[in-house]
């Protein structure tokens, strides 16, 4: 009697010692950032927090505008700020 040749997901079980072998060297290593989130792109991303909320409508202007002006909304944000700031500094 001849046996019937095992096709699909389990027919290359039988040989699971290759595993791991084939390996890319660079993969094994440590990782290249051990921290995660999104990277800190923006000249603002070490200093202060602040969360505020704000309506639907400003979110979306703003978005926009950091799409057009190709950067980021939170340096848009700080730049309007430091404006306004300095616009209303009291003068000795």
């Amino acid at each position: 009697m001849v046996a019937k040749k095992a096709t699909g997901f389990l027919s290359g079980m039988a040989d699971i010692d290759h595993i791991g072998s084939d390996v890319n060297p660079a993969i094994k290593g440590k990782p290249v950032s051990t921290s995660t989130g999104r990277p800190k792109l923006n000249p603002y991303a070490e200093e202060k927090k602040l969360i505020a909320r704000i309506p639907e409508d400003i979110h979306d202007k703003l978005k926009h505008l950091s799409i057009d002006l190709k950067k980021p909304m939170v340096e848009l944000v700080v730049d309007a700020l430091i404006d306004l700031l300095a616009k209303h500094e009291v003068k000795p």
